[in-house]
């Protein structure tokens, strides 16, 4: 690793590599997708961590391999963040971690990076909505900061069962009585 000295931290699993400890700051245009990541993000959830990175900062290195033949960083984990920071924000450097991994170690630790990050439990899901209406975040904003459509906002806050969310709702009439003939 560029002939620095490996941080690591010792466990009862043996030692553990630090890398986020070794973050470089390089040219985006010396890095570049793999050719085998199966992960792909929807616009929107693009939209969401472009925001994200506004919001709250680049707070995950693109995770690399240096490539020496190509002379380029070639992207193990991050691309998406690598895709806004290049063409969206229009970034002219990106920070880097570099794994000393071959192909087969690199294609693995894509895809173990890609599933590790779980999914979204609607009951979890749900109560972080309902936490955030409690703390008066307006039901819009809950959407726009989440990436969520308004639909799914009240979807989520109905699995709560908590009436209490849903005061000061505007409804609309979904139905209406009428008296029914009941020879007809």
């Amino acid at each position: 690793m560029d002939g620095t000295t490996m941080k690591y931290i010792a466990t009862k699993k043996g030692n553990i590599t630090l890398p986020c400890l070794e973050v470089k700051i390089v040219d985006i245009n010396q890095v570049q997708a793999n050719n085998y990541n199966p992960n792909s993000v929807s616009d929107r959830n693009m939209e969401l961590l472009a925001e994200s990175i506004i919001a709250n900062g680049f707070c995950y290195a693109v995770a690399t391999v240096w490539d020496a033949d190509l002379e380029k960083y070639i992207i193990v984990d991050g691309f998406h963040r690598y895709i806004i920071f290049r063409d969206y924000l229009e970034a002219k450097e990106i920070p880097v971690i570099v794994l000393p991994h071959d192909i087969a170690q690199r294609m693995e630790a894509t895809v173990q990076f890609n599933r590790a990050r779980g999914v979204h439990q609607v009951e979890l899901m749900g109560d972080l909505v309902k936490a955030l209406v409690e703390q008066g975040v307006a039901d819009d904003e809950i959407a726009q900061t989440l990436g969520m459509e308004l639909e799914e906002v009240f979807r989520l806050k109905q699995i709560t069962g908590i009436a209490e969310l849903f005061k000061n709702q505007i409804y609309s009439k979904s139905w209406a009585m009428m008296e029914v003939d009941e020879n007809v």
